[in-house]
């Protein structure tokens, strides 16, 4: 029987024919994609077999490799099958490659994968047209030769044989290599058929067989030189009948048989094909038939006796292992080659047999398939079940009867515990209950019922018949509230009660023990007999109690410490040397270590304590009484006791050495509180007197010193008649008066600042404009052009919330101070927002301070030059206010380099309400001449003195108080008003709110003799339109009226 891509036969009959066409006709149709007219241009791998679609190891291979790709819907395979036998010179070959490229050369293939070593011939036109193409090889070799021997159909000789291995790293491949075990069968065959005197090897011309012939020969004549060798091929055998009669006339016993495939070329319809003559058929001669590892010897009805092979589910695994590495991008030439390890001899056991050969023949290690089972293999399971069951139930029968007798002895061991049980209650000297609690429908216990009672119980209250069975509210209905509240709180927490109780009609106290049983809402009850003990408690509280009163009354707290025990013991209260926290000291527990009491005495005074009784103990001293601070814990708050405490010793062994001390403590915190006030109260006074004394003696000095330039030159003044000796004597005039105020400026904010009256008013500033207005105003104290005045502004502007007057107090202090000592170089001020904080700094290039007077500069009255003018109070005052406003100030400074005096406070952004607009206020129109001035101010002197400095200018009109300013004005109708604030009859605030409701765009400027920034804020507040401090300085007023009549007149 042949097949030519298919199935044909030439000596069938017809019907036979007929089915094998169709046969033939199944065996045609590739179950891969390879058979597609069009490429898919989606990822794809290309398998290419050596040999036809009809070669069983070659199909196998596809099929796995098929069955890889089917899970994956964007990879596709194909299969080009070389027909290696047709080939048989170059062009056929170049006809084949040039199909393959035209077909798949435009995209590469994901994968190679190569079917036999013939397919390495094309190795160079796959990198040529393809790149670096991954190659997977199954091959039967592993070399390979020149492509004339393919071709040609001959084995290549061993000098020109290329091993594999090195093709690896050039042509990016992995070998998965198909042992043939030619050896490993031969020597298969020699342990079967240990007469073999001749062996038939059955294989076609291709290339492989040719080359397995030689092999076989060579091991032969090296192993077995006395075996006839015979390698029948389509060369010299054209039918397959003349095949089967061939094998079917040898002796089984000495003759071997070896089958590889059997491909021959028949020619039909003129046409040449390639037909193939399947295994089962010549598996139907007499001899057994022994097959390579090509043909699967697995397989039960491939009618071979067997073969040594290796496992081909695991090379079939080994190659999926490959295809997944490499799809995911591992480089085939990085994967190690694959030699499979588990070739073992395969036995078809029934063919075997029924060939007429032993099992016996066969190698220890053979695998057998279609063996029948033995009795063992058949009923194993069962037998193993069977004997387990029988075990298994002797154990249980044993660990039941091993049960039992435990357990009975766990009952008698129960009745004799439960008999000594009911002795024990029965003969003890307390009373025992046993009760049941009776609730209603929602739970609540409403009655009891006595189940057990013990004999004691008889003896004082009911007989056992009288009792069990019966209601607690029936036999003691006094005390079953009591109880029942009780037993509730013991079954619902499931915990031992205790509690004490007095029976009235025996006059007995019992003490009683609740506890639940394992029964529900069973309890038990035992009563212990505790009336002598209570009687004894009663007298001794009474007792206690009234010696705690006289002690409570003298204040006195009893101790006594025993030497040898090293405890202290107080008889009657707790002293508070001995509290501890978390615990206390009962009448039951009044002794306590000694290392206890000394650890709570205050650390500064154990050791003078300590001292004192080691004085007394060694006989150094008579009697103890020291006053010391001890730690008292109440409520988990430590606080500071004074005690007194007074001791002697009370008893010595007979060496003479104390054995006991007796003694009392006292507390007298109130007593040292008294002391300390008084003492602390001495201090103060003594301080104050002594800073008092200070004060009135820097004062008498710093105030005789400017009033006495200002009296002396006012005399001189007088008599001199030169005018510039008269502007010289002016000058020194105003200088010291300017100092003067200056002086009772800071002794105004001082006096503020001890009687704790200091204002702080707050509000929303842009800081960079405040700086500048200081600025402005600083600039007119410099006194040489030798020194510059800058501040130096952020690059964005600053809206805080702070007191404004405050900062501008401190900035000019600052300022001030740094003219006072700077020639030459600059004064530089600004401030910087640091995180939370607002740094505010002056810097100088003045004389400096050096670093050890840095610290006392802050004090009051300090000057660091006599000869500089000043009071001494300016950066104490600051020092103050900083303090005050939350904030820390300080110097940086180096001798002969200037000095940094700097200030933080606190930063707090501007609030982001809408600023309430002011009302646009029409100016006044006036002729120059007809300017009327309204003077408000009762002091003479002081009018005088407006007088003298704009009488010139202006018409002045005089109001004694703020009545007749409101009258004059509606008179009159001035147009500035001077107003000071503290008049008689009327004061300037009550005036100018009068004044406001006839007019609302007259100005109104403040005269008040008070300095303080809460004043002005409150002139500002009242409706007035500007401030004017006391004492009045002309310059200043003039400049102040003439930008109020810039803002506010307009001159006709």
């Amino acid at each position: 029987m042949t097949t030519s891509f298919g199935v044909t036969s030439i000596f069938c009959t017809p019907l036979l024919r007929k089915l094998l066409v169709l046969f033939t006709c199944f065996l045609s149709v590739s179950p891969v994609s390879a058979q597609k007219e069009a490429m898919n241009t989606k990822d794809y791998i290309l398998v290419i077999n050596t040999y036809t679609e009809a070669f069983a190891w070659s199909n196998r291979l596809i099929f796995t490799a098929t069955e890889f790709v089917k899970d994956d819907p964007h990879l596709a395979i194909y299969a080009e099958h070389m027909n290696l036998l047709m080939m048989d010179n170059d062009s056929t070959l170049c006809e084949f490659k040039t199909n393959l490229f035209e077909k798949y050369g435009s995209h590469s293939p994901r994968a190679l994968l190569l079917l036999g070593n013939s397919t390495l011939m094309l190795r160079d036109d796959f990198r040529k047209v393809w790149g670096d193409v991954p190659i997977i090889l199954c091959s039967e070799k592993d070399y390979i030769g020149p492509r004339e021997y393919y071709l040609k159909k001959h084995p290549v000789p061993p000098s020109e044989r290329i091993p594999l291995t090195e093709l690896a790293q050039p042509y990016n491949l992995v070998l998965l290599y198909s042992n043939q075990y030619i050896r490993e069968n031969l020597e298969l065959m020699f342990h079967i058929l240990p007469d073999m005197k001749k062996l038939i090897y059955v294989g076609d011309q291709r290339f492989v067989n040719q080359t397995n012939s030689i092999e076989i020969q060579e091991i032969l004549q090296s192993s077995h030189p006395g075996v006839q060798y015979t390698f029948l091929s389509p060369e010299n055998i054209l039918e397959t009948n003349q095949l089967i009669d061939s094998l079917n006339f040898v002796n089984p016993r000495t003759t071997g048989i070896l089958f590889s495939s059997w491909f021959y070329k028949r020619k039909f319809a003129g046409n040449t094909s390639l037909s193939i003559v399947s295994p089962k058929i010549v598996s139907t001669v007499s001899p057994p038939l022994f097959a390579l590892s090509t043909i699967d010897v697995k397989d039960k009805s491939s009618g071979m006796t067997g073969g040594y092979s290796y496992n081909q589910i695991e090379f079939d695994k080994r190659l999926l292992g490959i295809f997944s590495d490499v799809l995911n991008g591992r480089q085939p030439r990085t994967l190690p080659y694959y030699y499979p390890l588990d070739g073992m001899p395969i036995i078809n056991y029934e063919t075997l047999i029924h060939k007429g050969f032993s099992p016996d023949l066969c190698p220890a290690n053979t695998y057998f398939i279609n063996k029948p089972h033995t009795f063992w293999e058949q009923y194993s399971y069962f037998l193993i079940g069977t004997c387990i069951s029988i075990v298994l139930l002797v154990l249980f029968f044993q660990y039941r009867i091993r049960t039992l007798n435990r357990l009975k002895k766990t009952q008698l061991k129960e009745i004799e515990t439960m008999t000594s049980y009911k002795n024990l209650i029965n003969n003890m000297p307390i009373l025992y209950m046993q009760e049941k609690l009776i609730t209603n429908e929602q739970g609540i216990g409403t009655d009891l019922i006595y189940l057990n009672v013990n004999p004691h119980f008889e003896q004082n209250f009911f007989r056992r018949e009288d009792a069990v069975g019966k209601k607690a509210s029936e036999m003691f209905p006094e005390s079953l509230p009591e109880f029942l509240h009780f037993i509730q709180m013991s079954l619902k927490e499931n915990r031992v009660v205790t509690f004490p109780y007095y029976f009235r009609k025996i006059n007995k106290f019992y003490d009683i023990v609740l506890k639940g049983t394992h029964q529900n809402n069973v309890v038990d009850i035992f009563c212990l007999d505790s009336t002598e003990l209570h009687l004894a408690q009663q007298k001794l509280t009474a007792t206690n109690h009234k010696l705690s009163m006289a002690l409570d009354v003298a204040n006195i707290i009893p101790w006594k410490w025993d030497l040898l025990s090293k405890t202290i013991l107080c008889d009657i209260n707790k002293p508070i040397e001995l509290s501890s926290p978390g615990n206390s000291v009962n009448d039951e527990q009044l002794a306590v270590p000694d290392t206890q009491y000394f650890s709570k005495i205050f650390k500064e005074d154990r050791k003078r304590v300590e001292q004192a009784y080691k004085d007394l103990i060694e006989g150094r001293t008579d009697k103890v009484k020291e006053e010391y601070r001890v730690i008292n814990v109440q409520n988990h708050t430590h606080k500071v006791e004074w005690v007194e405490a007074q001791a002697a010793v009370e008893s010595r062994d007979e060496n003479g050495n104390p054995t006991t001390l007796v003694g009392s403590s006292l507390v007298i915190t109130k007593r040292k509180k008294m002391e300390m006030e008084l003492t602390t109260a001495k201090d103060r006074a003594e301080e104050s007197n002594r800073l008092k004394s200070a004060f009135l003696a820097n004062m008498s000095h710093e105030i005789r010193t400017p009033l006495n330039a200002i009296v002396g030159f006012s005399g001189i003044l007088a008599s001199t008649d030169e005018e510039e000796e008269k502007r010289e004597y002016v000058n020194i005039i105003e200088n010291n008066n300017t100092l003067l105020l200056q002086l009772i400026s800071d002794i105004l904010d001082l006096s503020k600042i001890e009687a704790g009256t200091l204002e702080f008013q707050y509000s929303n500033v842009e800081l960079n404009a405040v700086m500048k207005e200081l600025e402005s105003t600083l600039q007119l104290k410099m006194k040489s052009e030798a020194v510059k005045l800058e501040f130096v502004p952020p690059a964005d502007r600053c809206l805080v919330h702070l007191e404004k007057n405050r900062v501008s107090q401190l900035i000019i202090n600052l300022v001030t101070n740094a003219i006072k000592f700077t020639e030459k170089g600059s004064i530089r001020f600004g401030y910087e927002l640091r995180e939370k904080e607002l740094y505010f700094y002056v810097a100088d290039t003045g004389c400096g301070i050096a670093k050890d007077e840095q610290e006392s500069i802050f004090g009051r009255f300090v000057k660091l030059n006599s000869f500089a003018q000043g009071t001494g109070l300016g950066l104490s005052i600051c020092q103050t206010l900083v303090n005050h406003m939350g904030g820390h100030i300080g110097v940086e400074s180096e001798k002969g380099k200037g000095s940094t005096f700097w200030f933080t406070l606190p930063y707090e952004a501007a609030s982001t309400a809408e600023p309430v607009r002011k009302a646009v206020i029409q100016p006044i129109a006036v002729e120059k001449d007809k300017l009327t001035i309204l003077i408000a101010e009762d002091n003479e002197s002081n009018f005088r003195l407006f007088e003298s400095i704009l009488r010139q200018d202006y018409r002045l009109l005089h109001a004694w108080d703020g009545r007749e300013a409101v009258e004059i004005f509606r008179k009159e109708d001035p147009q500035i008003i001077l107003m000071d604030i503290n008049m008689p009859v009327m004061d300037g605030y009550e005036a100018t709110k009068e004044i406001r409701k006839y007019s609302a765009k007259v100005p109104i400027i403040a005269v008040t003799a008070f300095a303080y920034a809460s004043d002005e804020q409150r002139v500002m507040e009242s409706g007035f339109d500007g401030y004017m401090p006391k004492p009045i300085n002309a310059r200043q007023l003039q400049a102040q009226l003439k930008e109020i009549m810039q803002k506010r007149i307009i001159l006709l």
